[in-house]
């Protein structure tokens, strides 16, 4: 794992075999006052004792459900720590892992860690903001927009609703986050710091640029 801030660690760049190695996974590892808490998908036994050598994890959040994977279980049973996700979420992880918690909606949990859905690239997809005490607010957008050969894209995949990602976007102006946190990208970088005219520039770029790979797997 690599430490990127004080409070904040991504994990080793990690090909998704199911995608034919076109994309990079990335998980990342909060340091929160009330305990250690893991965004997204993580799949490296290394990492995992990277985790270990920190403290563990107190809570395991999905941004969708694709970031479901034997990893998720494997961390859950060495760590005890509970795992949570979008209810919509709950069918496709369960081959996988079993939630211990599920939300709908808005919430604040542990205090400061804000969950808030952003459906549109699959029916649960959620983002995470947190403000951290050491000075930058961190949004995990997950799939939600990503870089893709130098460019903001979307990702439509075949659950995706393009209507309600639009309105998610559209949610995501009004937010200030200076560290956008990707699930997976096409290179080995799953973060970006912005300005606030960066972010709504990319985000332009992201409306614009939709990477449509529902073709592609009718195809």
């Amino acid at each position: 794992m690599k430490q990127l801030y004080e409070d904040l660690w991504v994990s080793t760049p990690e090909a998704l075999s199911e995608s034919g190695h076109e994309e990079i996974m990335h998980g990342f590892l909060l340091k929160h006052p009330r305990g250690n808490i893991l965004i997204s998908r993580i799949e490296n036994q290394e990492d995992h004792q990277a985790i270990a050598e920190q403290g563990g994890i107190i809570r395991h959040y999905l941004t969708h459900w694709h970031e479901a994977g034997p990893g998720a279980r494997a961390l859950q049973q060495r760590f005890s720590s509970a795992l949570y996700c979008h209810i919509r979420t709950l069918g496709p992880i369960s081959n996988f892992v079993e939630a211990d918690d599920t939300f709908s909606r808005a919430e604040v949990h542990c205090g400061s860690f804000h969950v808030v859905p952003t459906p549109g690239h699959t029916p649960g997809s959620t983002s995470y903001l947190y403000a951290s005490p050491f000075g930058k607010t961190y949004l995990f957008v997950g799939d939600t927009i990503t870089r893709s050969s130098d460019r903001w894209v979307t990702v439509l995949e075949t659950d995706s609703n393009e209507a309600d990602l639009a309105n998610s976007l559209e949610f995501y102006r009004a937010l200030r986050p200076d560290v956008i946190l990707m699930g997976t990208t096409q290179d080995h970088r799953g973060w970006e710091e912005v300005t606030i005219r960066d972010w709504l520039a990319l985000l332009d770029e992201a409306e614009t640029t939709p990477r449509d790979r529902r073709q592609r797997v009718l195809n």
